[in-house]
């Protein structure tokens, strides 16, 4: 396998302001998947401006909500302030409610850790204000400008804009910029559609390329369309060892949370179907779920969905579905048995660890940034907090495969509450592993972008991950820059996938009068069934699938570390220093290159 650090490009550390780059970010999302999560899409030539504010880039946010800080949500004058101003443009924000974590209250973890998390934002709904006489385009950024524009000292309003007896209300700003958007985030395993076109998912061309019938720069990459096809794998699994060999060797196992789309069958991950809905967890298998943290992002998605927040696509539980979001038609969703893929490279490289499976993602490839938000404030509280026998207390290493191009440049992303999320689990030893993306761009894709975000002495920075070529090249769609820091094969990769999916493709021939009857075998004679994933395996191209490889790369090294006789670096030691230690030996002895 191939693997290295890239060094910085341009030799002296320096780094280019790559949001300078000409691709407008995720404009090609089909309508109608934008309309199922009530979504837009900031087009900088329309989006309103404000003095003093620079001009934003492209990306796409939720319309009727916005992210805020929870200490501002609690702050009733501050929301009444607030809402004051959006009266100017008939809206309303609605706080989520008072209903906060007990635990963040705690004084039996670090304090600042947990001070950190009860100042994560969270969605906060924009409704209609009541008894308002006009039409009301309920519009989540024409409410954060009018918020911005609010903090102006100089910005008096004019009688057309309020009545004349109207107190001109003036908000604090460095409140204010602690407001953001609730972007969408897609995930990385799309290679189809062109993020510089109108049409098409994300990631770049892989049509029919230019005319004359030349290759489009991606048809390697694809099989009818579609960037995974089913293959036959005719290994054992790789051999785990028994949890009592763990406790001896490494102090216990290892373990790496998947924030993704949940899981599906498959037995190299003891994930069996449960006859009455949903699937089952072999007790010790490779693949573990966390009910408290599911709950809490379904608790929070659907008290934001009842207050107005529709349409929101309300993620209940720890399963992968649907299989498709159009029954009728029957195609199989894009990220479908995306986090059973990653499982199953985590599965090859690094067997003694245990994959925490958390759902964040819809199957049909959308995550909400409140929702990511969500699970990790919960995962760095239960790691704070750091109750022995709760495997989420435990997790040493984040694999996360999604993101976003953020209208804001590099400097204002330092307040993006989803950066103090994952520093929170970065101060706490944890090490966060992130995909480049696949749009063939220079342009920050966020999270991986937080690569670059300094960290102190001791910490160890987000891993941001490109895609390689299976002969070591970098792969033609993915995201690239001085933000990009590692890369790892993403090319074609073999791994699991649900052994329970088969979608409606169909072979391209089949001879129905060669069909024997039910009990006989072979059954029939056809060509290749494109989505029949009965087998269990898949190959499949994207840097969805080099950020768990360099994950299981940085586990091996933990495991590396915690075996080596005196270095004491055993993961059963407990304290947020010791995990820290961990972390930045893991990252240290990691080799600078393979292959």
């Amino acid at each position: 396998m191939k693997w290295y650090f890239q060094p910085p490009s341009d030799g002296d550390g320096a780094e280019r302001d790559d949001d300078d780059d000409s691709a407008p970010g995720l404009l090609g999302l089909p309508a109608a998947l934008l309309e199922r999560h009530g979504a837009r899409v900031l087009d900088p030539g329309r989006a309103g401006m404000v003095d003093g504010y620079p001009r934003p880039r492209a990306t796409v946010y939720r319309a009727m909500t916005l992210l805020v800080p929870d200490d501002l949500l609690r702050d009733a004058d501050f929301i009444a302030a607030v809402n004051e101003v959006l009266r100017l443009v008939g809206m309303e924000l609605v706080p989520p409610g008072d209903d906060r974590d007990a635990d963040l209250d705690s004084d039996r973890a670090d304090q600042e850790v947990l001070n950190a998390l009860r100042r994560l934002p969270r969605p906060a709904n924009l409704v209609p204000l009541a008894g308002y006489r006009r039409a009301v385009d309920i519009d989540a950024w024409t409410a954060l400008q009018t918020l911005r524009a609010a903090t102006v000292p100089e910005n008096p309003v004019r009688e057309d804009e309020a009545s004349a007896d109207q107190e001109r209300v003036t908000l604090d700003k460095a409140q204010v910029d602690r407001i953001e958007l609730e972007h969408l985030l897609i995930g990385s395993p799309l290679i189809t559609g062109s993020p510089a076109e109108s049409g098409g998912g994300g990631g770049i061309s892989g049509g029919s390329g230019n005319a004359g019938g030349v290759p489009g720069i991606t048809d390697s990459y694809l099989f009818d369309g579609d960037s995974r096809t089913p293959v036959t794998v005719l290994l054992e699994p790789p051999p785990r060892g028994s949890a009592g060999d763990c406790v001896s060797r490494y102090g216990r196992r290892p373990v790496v949370a998947v924030l993704d789309t949940g899981v599906r069958q498959h037995p190299w991950l003891g994930v069996t179907a449960n006859a009455a809905g949903g699937y089952n967890l072999t007790p010790g298998g490779f693949v573990a779920i966390d009910t408290r943290i599911q709950n809490d992002i379904a608790k929070e998605s659907k008290r934001a969905a009842a207050q107005g927040g529709s349409p929101r696509q309300v993620i209940t539980d720890a399963w992968d579905d649907p299989i498709a979001d159009n029954p009728l038609i029957g195609e199989a969703n894009d990220a479908l048995g995306h986090c059973t893929f990653i499982a199953g490279i985590l599965r090859q490289v690094v067997p003694e660890a245990t994959v925490l499976a958390v759902r964040v993602m819809c199957s049909d490839d959308i995550v909400y940034e409140g929702d990511i938000i969500c699970a990790l404030r919960h995962l760095a509280k239960r790691i704070a907090l750091g109750a022995p026998d709760d495997l989420a207390a435990q997790v040493d290493v984040l694999s996360l495969s999604f993101g976003y191009f953020s209208e804001s440049r590099r400097g204002e992303m330092m307040n993006s509450g989803l950066w103090h999320a994952i520093k929170a689990l970065i101060s706490l030893g944890v090490i966060v592993v992130a995909a480049a993306g696949n749009y063939a761009s220079r342009r920050r894709f966020y999270p991986a972008a937080f690569a670059r975000q300094p960290v102190p002495v001791g910490q160890v920075p987000v891993m941001s991950v490109g895609a390689l070529n299976v002969n070591g090249t970098k792969a033609m769609f993915s995201n690239d820059g001085d933000w990009v820091v590692s890369w790892a094969p993403g090319a074609h990769v073999v791994s699991t996938y649900p052994t329970d999916v088969d979608g409606s493709r169909t072979p391209e021939l089949r001879i129905p009068v060669n069909r024997e009857p039910a009990g006989h075998w072979p059954p029939g004679r056809e060509a290749l069934d494109p989505d029949d994933y009965s087998a269990g395996f898949a190959v499949w191209s994207g840097t969805s699938f080099s950020a768990p490889y360099a994950a299981a790369l940085v586990t091996r090294s933990l495991l590396e570390g915690a075996e080596r006789s005196g270095a004491g670096l055993k993961l059963d030691i407990p304290g947020d220093g010791e995990r820290r230690k961990r972390a930045e030996a893991a990252y240290g002895n990691l080799p600078r290159s393979i292959g």
